[in-house]
């Protein structure tokens, strides 16, 4: 029998650099000849959400959490041929093909780690922080220059709905993190000697293509 896949969920505010780490850790996993299944939690959002009249699209409940710890289960269990896929400029969901081979499956979010917490399903929680004022920059020029949102919609959305969400929802995962970020660059180094730590990089070679 094979032993499910691990996965390694990387938690943290939006624009802490949650994508850019993960893509550095795949790089640097990929040159050792581990294969990374990235997965994010932005792909589980209800395509017909209405905005929470106080969080709007910055809550939990904005994730449906049923498909994304359903597909999750059969992920780890590679008995999936397709994952989930939510185009946040459209707010649509549409499916895209699984890679037949993956030794660790990387999660992150901002909003849908928190059901992952209790129950525990995850290998290992990591949390990665960020200066305020760098995360606002970010994320009003992917906002405006990558989802061709209004400007003014963008800065009103993230002082009265992003700032009060976080506080609410994703702040308190850093206390029930495995590891704390706080630089991208040693962040990548930490995150493969946790995985190493946990999966053993002889697990991932044996189990690699079962």
């Amino acid at each position: 029998m094979v032993s499910p896949v691990p996965v390694i969920c990387v938690a943290g505010p939006s624009a802490a650099g949650k994508t850019t780490l993960v893509a550095a850790l795949q790089q640097r996993l990929s040159s050792e000849g581990r294969l990374v299944l990235r997965l994010s939690c932005d792909d589980y959002y209800r395509q017909d959400w209405i905005p929470d009249p106080r969080y709007g699209y910055d809550t939990v409940e904005a994730i449906e959490t049923p498909a994304l710890l359903d597909e999750l289960e059969r992920l780890r269990q590679r008995r999936c041929v397709d994952r989930r896929a939510y185009d946040m400029r459209l707010r649509r969901v549409s499916r895209q093909p699984v890679p037949q081979a993956y030794d660790v499956i990387v999660l992150e979010g901002a909003y849908g780690p928190q059901a992952l917490v209790e129950p525990r399903v995850v290998s290992a929680l990591v949390y990665l922080d960020a200066n305020v004022l760098l995360r606002l920059i970010r994320r009003l020029r992917r906002d405006v220059v990558q989802r061709r949102r209004p400007l003014g919609y963008v800065i009103r959305q993230m002082l009265t709905e992003m700032l009060p969400g976080e506080q609410r929802f994703i702040a308190p995962l850093r206390a029930s993190a495995d590891l704390v970020i706080r630089d991208q660059r040693s962040g990548v180094i930490a995150l493969q000697g946790l995985i190493d730590d946990l999966c053993g990089f002889e697990y991932l070679r044996s189990d690699s293509h079962a």
